[in-house]
């Protein structure tokens, strides 16, 4: 009952780009809200990020694609997804990178006590990253940790080592869709209150990925700034023309 209390006071407003749910919120804040309102329930909430490539990957995995419709929380983290809410729904969202959501979380983790486990990245970029988080959140607790470089006979003992130190907020960076797949299948065996797929977030902060200037972000063209610095995710990119045709194609009827 109190769950169902819970949800229905939710600033949520789902929509859907190419059949993968997206929620569409007026602001940072409400999503927030949302979040710590989640926290309060039963169970473990999961937020992943949503952009074209992690939308047109869904469409032909299918594992993926369940666990996506499957999460609490699917922030638009890409200008292509902002723009697809705007052609198909008539609506003006803003996006929410998910690095920007980690540093919120954890601003608002240092306020509120919550007590912090990060898993993912190479150990030396773990290392620089922790370094970093407890630099800018020196009353933060950061209860445990462990690199993402964990084979699958090893995450039974870290779970358990999770529960064992019981944190409320896990961060999990394994890349897409493993981190997505991976919360998803264990999701139920974890003991905590809030789970986030962050990508590349800890190469971010640890400084080993230069995040692009605020000109770039404000126009939306963070993406253009990645390949530029980095050519060869030119592969990954190529999903945009066929995201924008799919659009089109869907718009048209």
């Amino acid at each position: 009952m109190l769950y169902l209390l819970l949800c229905c006071q939710m600033n949520r407003n789902q929509l859907k780009i190419l059949g993968v749910p997206v929620d569409a919120y007026r602001s940072t804040k409400e999503l927030l809200q949302d979040i710590e309102t989640g926290m309060n329930g039963a169970g473990t909430r999961t937020v992943f990020s949503v952009n074209p490539e992690k939308i047109m990957r869904a469409r032909k995995d299918l594992v993926l694609s369940d666990t996506l419709v499957n999460s609490d929380f699917l922030i638009p983290d890409g200008i292509g997804v902002v723009l697809a809410i705007k052609v198909l729904h008539k609506k003006r969202i803003s996006r929410i990178a998910g690095v920007d959501l980690m540093e919120l979380l954890l601003d608002k983790a240092e306020e509120r006590r919550y007590r912090v486990y990060i898993f993912g990245a190479k150990p030396a970029v773990l290392s620089r990253a922790i370094a970093e988080i407890k630099k800018r959140y020196p009353s933060l607790g950061i209860v445990g940790s462990s690199h993402g470089y964990l084979q699958e006979d090893r995450y039974a003992s870290l779970i358990n080592e999770i529960n064992s130190v019981k944190p409320d907020i896990l961060f999990v960076g394994l890349g897409s869709p493993k981190q997505e797949n991976w919360i998803h299948a264990y999701k139920n065996l974890l003991n905590v209150k809030f789970c986030m797929g962050i990508g590349g977030s800890l190469d971010v902060i640890a400084g080993r990925i230069t995040r692009a200037p605020y000109f770039f972000r404000t126009l939306g063209l963070e993406w253009l700034y990645r390949l530029m610095r980095e050519p060869n995710r030119f592969r990954r990119q190529l999903a945009l023309p066929q995201f924008f045709f799919e659009l089109l194609k869907e718009k048209s009827f």
